[in-house]
Formats: structure tokens, C-alpha cells, sequence
């Protein structure tokens, strides 16, 4: 698995191109909702780095492409900081015009915290600018081996507790086999935990991305996967659950199954019945959908072309921000053709022993 990995990786690098290596990837501002369940803004800035080092070395994980958006020379930490500076000089005005109404999202295509991306001197400027805003909450991403008493000291030394610090992890399944068979994450369990117990220590929050179908599993597997895991985190002691619908990256063994006919994104229906059991479990708990990709035929999606794949997309946003269980519930309660088709796509796949594609 990991030689074939790298070889379909190093094919792909080959066709990233230089950009200008003081501009970051992406900035934006969306809706969003804070730990303590109240509505503002997020501004999300993607730091362009030179990518995920799990990526490099063994190939990464089966659905990521990610490390094609890192920079293909090197990256300083001047670099890394005039990045910073231009999307947040982008957005300062507003930022101070509504004070404890943002949170600022600092992702890059691996792991912040890991120095390989972005070395010291770069956080700690980052840390301290933004320990000057008068922000609610700050996030970043990371792998969990990087979740360390190093790293979290380093936040901690610059933020005041009075900031909400949240770091979203690709914890993915709580099913070791389908992580690291599946998805190839080179994450264990006792990793996993050890970042929880010490992000606690310096109260730091873990949002936990969790996979919606990943390889090798049939529909009705990834419904029982997700709410297990989702539910085993929570009792871990996670700050949030950020569900992550599968998505056709290009460049990933889960592009060479789809085009094969042999995988098929989850189906918008088991997400909504993913989350309608999470969150009626959890009433109290951040439950949360990326919606990227749907509903597109790469993407989560009903049947194709069928209506009802937009207006669900249109839904599981207003769930993210709202936390209401009840508009859950009125999507699996209402009719679609398509939802018949999910019904008998779960029950044949069952008696398949390999799980199914879809149409293109």
C-alpha cells in the first residue's frame, strides 16, 4: 500500500506549480458557530507551506490530496508570517468594527503546529498578533504526534485563556483497522488519546474531523462507523465532532476505485442519518457537516440529478450553524424517489462482498 501510495503521489507532485510564496492558498470569511454554541464569523486563512510531511513520506492518507496546493520550493517562516499579515490586514477593519463576534482559522495543507510547515518564529508572531485582536476563538489543524507539550506551551505562552483555542484533528474513524488499512492515517489509538489528555492540560480544545466512508467499507458500515466514533469521541473528551462526507480528491487511490466503479461517496441520506443519531445522543454537543463537494457526483449526493441533493446541502449547512436537531429530522421524515434507491443500494451491497460504485 505505502510504495503504491508514493508512487501515485510523486506522479501528481510533479505538476505543481510555483506560486508566489507570500500570498496564502485561500482567505474567506463564512458563518460560523463558537464553542459556546453562540453564531458569528469565522475568517479561514489556508497558509501556504510546503505540505504535509506524513504525505512525503509514506504517501499520505488513500483520500487526501491536499499537499497539491503546498508550494513545491521552500517556504520560510518571513514567508509564513507575510502571508498572515496580508489576510489579516485584509479583514482588521471589520474584525474591530464587531469585537468577540470572530474567530480566526489558520489551516495549511498538513499541520500547523508541525515545524516542518511552519517553524517557530512563525507561530509565535501569529500567536502574539492575533492574542492582540480582541477575537473569540483561534483554530488551527494538526496531526496528533505534533499535539505535544511543546507545541501547546508555545500557544499558550502568547494566548490568554480568555481565547478559545481549538485544534481540528483527522481523527477519522475510532476503528484502528479502517484507519490505518483504509484510510492509511499512521495514527493509533494511543496517539489519539494522548493528544486529547494533553490538549486538556493547557485547555485547548479538539475538534475531531471524522470520515464519512472511507475504502474498502460498504454504505451501511460507514453509518455504524461514523456514530461509533463520533460517540467514542465524545466520551474522550473532544471538544466538537466535524463530520467530513468522503470526497473524490484527484491524484488518491479513491479516485482510482471510483473511476474503477468500485467506490461510491456516502449517500446524503446515511449523513443525515449519521448525524440525527450523534446529535440525539449528544443534545448538549457541537455536531457539525462540511458540505464541500456536495452534491456533486465527487461529493456526497442522493441519486444524481435528483432535486432534493441541493435543498439537503441547504440543510446540513443550516444544522452546522444552528445545532437544530429538529430540521435533521424533518429531512429523513420527508419523500424522495431517491430514497428508496438508498434503501435497496444498502440492502444489495450488504450481499456483495465488495462494496459498490455508483453512475458517474
Amino acid at each position: 500500500m505505502e510504495s503504491y501510495l508514493k508512487k501515485l503521489r510523486n506522479k501528481y507532485l510533479k505538476r505543481r506549480k510555483k506560486k508566489n510564496p507570500n500570498m496564502p492558498i485561500a482567505t474567506w470569511i463564512q458563518d460560523d458557530v463558537f464553542l459556546d454554541k453562540s453564531i458569528g464569523k469565522s475568517i479561514t486563512i489556508i497558509l501556504r507551506t510546503v505540505g504535509c510531511r506524513w504525505a512525503y513520506e509514506s504517501g499520505g492518507c488513500t483520500m487526501c490530496s491536499y499537499l497539491m496546493d503546498s508550494s513545491p520550493i521552500k517556504i520560510s517562516a518571513e514567508n509564513i508570517i507575510n502571508q498572515f499579515e496580508y489576510a489579516l490586514n485584509k479583514y482588521r477593519e471589520e474584525i474591530l468594527k464587531n469585537p468577540e463576534k470572530y474567530s480566526i482559522k489558520l489551516f495549511t495543507s498538513g499541520s500547523f503546529l508541525d515545524e516542518f510547515e511552519v517553524p517557530k518564529d512563525a507561530k509565535e508572531h501569529i500567536f502574539k498578533k492575533l492574542n492582540e485582536l480582541p477575537i473569540k476563538e483561534i483554530a488551527v489543524e494538526s496531526r496528533p504526534e505534533f499535539i505535544n507539550d511543546y507545541n501547546l506551551k508555545i500557544i499558550r505562552d502568547y494566548v490568554d485563556n480568555n481565547i478559545n483555542v481549538e485544534i481540528g484533528t483527522g481523527i477519522e474513524t475510532l476503528n484502528e483497522k479502517i484507519r490505518n488499512t483504509s484510510i492509511h492515517k499512521g495514527v493509533s489509538i494511543d496517539d489519539i488519546k494522548k493528544a486529547i489528555e494533553t490538549a486538556k492540560k493547557y485547555n485547548v480544545g479538539i475538534k475531531a474531523y471524522l470520515l464519512i466512508k472511507p475504502l474498502f467499507i460498504t454504505e451501511k458500515q460507514a453509518i455504524i462507523d461514523s456514530i461509533h466514533s463520533a460517540n467514542e469521541c465524545i466520551n474522550m473528551g473532544v471538544s466538537r465532532i466535524s463530520y467530513c462526507p468522503a470526497t473524490i480528491h484527484k491524484g488518491t487511490l479513491t479516485e482510482v476505485l471510483w473511476k474503477k466503479n468500485q467506490y461510491r461517496p456516502p449517500f446524503l441520506w446515511s449523513v443525515l442519518e449519521i448525524l440525527k443519531e450523534v446529535k440525539s445522543q449528544n443534545l448538549d454537543k457541537l455536531i457539525m457537516c462540511d458540505t464541500a463537494g456536495i452534491p456533486s457526483s465527487r461529493g456526497a449526493h442522493n441519486k444524481i440529478g435528483c432535486e432534493c441533493n441541493y435543498k439537503l446541502k441547504e440543510i446540513l449547512n443550516d444544522f452546522t450553524i444552528t445545532q437544530d436537531l429538529s430540521l435533521i429530522e424533518g429531512a429523513l421524515n420527508s419523500e424522495c424517489e431517491c430514497k428508496k434507491y438508498w434503501e435497496e443500494f444498502i440492502r444489495f451491497e450488504e450481499k456483495n462482498i465488495v462494496p459498490l460504485g455508483d453512475e458517474k
